[in-house]
C-alpha cells in the first residue's frame, strides 16, 4: 500500500468501457484491499443482471440520472444524490431507463477483477451467460438470473 495521497482527475482512471463505461478511480492496491471506489456511466436502458457479493459490501451514490434498484424484496428509486447500501448476500439489480452515473464503492476490494475479465472478453464471449458467470464467481459476485439473450442490457456484469 501507497504511503501517499492520490488524486484521480475526472475522466481518469482504470478506464472498462464496453457497454457501459466503467471508471475505476481508486484501486484496491490504492487501500491494502480494503475497498475500491469505482465510477459507473450507465446508457438509457441499462439493466444488471440479478447478482449478489459474497463478501463485498456495495454502496452507490447518484451522482445524475436516476435509477431503480431492487434490493432483495425491496425497490428504491434513486434520484441525483441518493445513497443505496448493500451488504454482502443480498440479491440486487440495477435499472436506468434515462441512464445514470453513479459512484460504487466495494468493500473489501476485489471487484476491479472482474471489471478487467469481462473487459477482455470478445463480443461473442459477452453473450456467453455461462462464462460471464463464471468470471464473476471468480472475483466475488454471484449471478442468480439469466436474461433471455444471457446478458444484461448495457451492463459489463454481461
Amino acid at each position: 500500500m501507497s504511503a501517499k495521497g492520490k488524486h484521480s482527475p475526472p475522466g481518469a482512471g482504470n478506464i472498462y468501457a464496453k457497454a457501459n463505461e466503467v471508471i475505476v478511480k481508486i484501486t484496491g492496491a490504492d487501500t491494502g484491499q480494503t475497498f475500491e471506489v469505482v465510477e459507473e456511466n450507465c446508457k438509457p436502458g441499462f439493466q444488471s443482471r440479478a447478482h449478489y457479493h459474497i463478501k463485498a459490501y456495495e454502496t452507490f451514490y447518484v451522482f445524475d440520472g436516476s435509477a431503480d434498484f431492487q434490493v432483495g424484496d425491496e425497490l428504491f428509486h434513486a434520484g441525483k444524490g441518493s445513497c443505496v447500501h448493500i451488504p454482502p448476500g443480498v440479491p440486487h439489480r440495477v435499472t436506468a431507463k434515462d441512464g445514470v452515473r453513479m459512484l460504487m464503492i466495494y468493500s473489501p476490494a476485489g471487484t476491479e477483477g472482474m471489471f478487467a475479465a469481462m473487459h477482455a472478453l470478445s463480443q461473442e464471449q459477452l453473450m456467453n451467460a455461462e462464462l460471464t458467470k463464471q468470471l464473476a464467481l471468480k472475483h466475488d459476485t454471484v449471478m442468480i438470473e439469466q436474461s433471455k439473450d444471457g446478458r444484461g442490457k448495457g451492463t459489463i456484469l454481461g
